[in-house]
């Protein structure tokens, strides 16, 4: 699960956009492009129904279909740059990508059965956490795989490439993973506490390691296709491992058992809930009707809009950002978004799994600490010229972000129910394509607006993204201060 959303996300593919090789094609300005970025959202206003059709489809159709929408939206887009298809034109590349963003949906819903079915009893949520924190890793995974196929960096003729991967790469993995998903054992040999911390370790070494081969000097002259090869093992091996190792310490284990020392069921299931069930258990239930209702609700969503959606709209316009700030250096600003958010991810079930006992902080309370440096660095970069605050914001939006997003759907329950966990999540994420194409509205305004001054057509400089990010930075400060008046208003819940 964790290879495939890794490689199943989108957001690696629409830094590639920044490069505009679909605006030059189509003679857009940077707000039409805004809206084909904006699409990838859009489809996931559509994720609902891949929740519906699980209820009465096979598991491998679920997936199927996801892996399909997935090969149209981006196959078609590349066959258009490479052999410019007349009949695609711009609002049909914007449905396109509204239909590969709703075939994520499909492979996460995937991802979710998967973790029902192999973790029922031993806390499903804190697998599909930190399994999803590998999708971060997507855009240094794609940036590495395209380096690797054309054999060197090339930050600007690499959209084809990206959009080749983004069709190849996630059929390949979704065909092995269905394949060694249908001959593990059982689900009942699998799960529970135990697995967890050997689970945490090597997403932690994971993350460290491609941490290392992004800024270690003997890297930088290693051969671009080796370094591509070794972290593709690095990511692959420990998961294809993983359940051999269990599945043989399962059977030594019950070779040493004498017969009449009972079941050690218990050991599997465990004993205590996590955080996230503890989280979970609260006083008041919401169906879709007593949510729309609850002022609460409405915190909350703008609180999410103005957190993590502020931050994914900022790493979709890291190549424009790129591009006016310090030429082209996205390839590395997009390894660093990657390996932060991943961080940021992971540090966050990990956090909550060893406090499951007693939670040290309420969820919206997390939530508006988080939001304080994010802030910050907005408003830094706003009024820095120096590049180096680039690097920084870049590294904080993506750790703070990806915390948040780690446990968005468990604050979701924490605060709203359980019963209607599911629904109820699927109606906040609504604030995402709202809140990107507001945000990234109004940079592309603002780009828009300063480059036309440029007899050059592009805007370079450090006025091009300033007001900009004075606004998100003043937007943010609204999200961290609504977060906790949000946990004032709900401290009843959390107590």
């Amino acid at each position: 699960m964790a290879v495939l959303q890794a490689t199943s996300g989108t957001h690696s593919v629409v830094s590639a956009y920044s490069l505009i090789d679909l605006e030059h094609r189509f003679g857009i300005s940077q707000v039409q492009l805004n809206y084909l970025v904006a699409a990838l959202d859009v489809g996931r206003l559509f994720g609902w129904v891949s929740c519906l059709a699980a209820d009465h489809l096979p598991m491998w159709t679920v997936l199927s279909i996801g892996l399909t929408l997935n090969l149209v939206g981006y196959g078609l887009q590349y066959l258009n740059l490479i052999h410019n298809l007349a009949f695609l034109s711009y609002w049909v590349v914007f449905l396109l990508n509204v239909i590969a963003g709703n075939g994520v949906c499909w492979i996460n819903t995937y991802c979710q059965l998967v973790a029902d079915q192999n973790f029922r009893e031993n806390d499903p949520k804190t697998v599909i956490a930190l399994t999803s924190c590998y999708s971060s890793l997507g855009g240094m995974i794609y940036a590495s795989l395209a380096r690797g196929f054309i054999g060197h960096d090339d930050d600007q003729n690499s959209t084809s490439i990206y959009l080749l991967l983004s069709c190849i790469v996630p059929a390949i993995v979704g065909l092995a993973v269905a394949i060694l998903l249908g001959h593990l054992p059982k689900p009942t040999r699998f799960g529970g506490p135990t697995i967890f911390p050997t689970a945490f370790a090597i997403a932690i070494a994971t993350g460290a390691y491609a941490w290392v081969e992004s800024v270690a000097p003997p890297f930088k002259y290693m051969s671009s296709r080796l370094r591509t090869v070794i972290l593709v093992l690095v990511i692959v091996v420990p998961f294809a491992a993983t359940p051999a190792i269990y599945a043989s310490f399962l059977k030594l284990k019950n070779w040493r058992r004498s017969p009449d020392s009972g079941s050690d069921s218990n050991s599997l299931k465990g004993d205590q809930p996590t955080g996230l069930q503890l989280g979970d258990q609260i006083q008041d239930e919401h169906g879709v009707k007593e949510l729309l209702m609850n002022l609460n609700f409405w915190v909350y969503f703008v609180v999410s809009g103005c957190g993590v959606t502020l931050g994914s709209v900022y790493t979709k316009s890291l190549g424009r950002i790129s591009e006016s700030r310090c030429k082209h250096e996205v390839s590395s600003l997009q390894v660093l978004s990657s390996l932060s958010g991943y961080y940021g991810r992971v540090v966050s079930p990990i956090f909550y799994w060893n406090t499951r006992v007693r939670k040290l902080l309420p969820r919206p309370a997390v939530i508006g600490l988080l939001m304080i440096p994010m802030s910050a660095s907005l408003f830094l970069l706003a009024i820095s010229h120096d590049n180096t605050c680039l690097y920084m914001t870049t590294a904080v939006l993506g750790a703070t972000s990806g915390a948040i997003i780690a446990f968005s759907a468990s604050a979701t329950a924490e605060l709203f129910g359980v019963e209607n966990a599911a629904v109820n999540h699927n109606i906040v994420l609504i604030n995402i394509p709202v809140a990107s194409l507001l945000f990234g509205h109004l940079a592309a305004l603002n780009y828009d607006r300063e480059r036309g001054t440029n007899i050059h057509g592009k805007c370079l400089g450090f006025n091009c993204h300033r007001q900009t990010f004075i606004v998100w930075g003043f937007v943010c400060s609204v999200g961290a201060i609504l977060s906790f008046v949000l946990h004032l208003r709900t401290r009843k819940v959390h107590s």
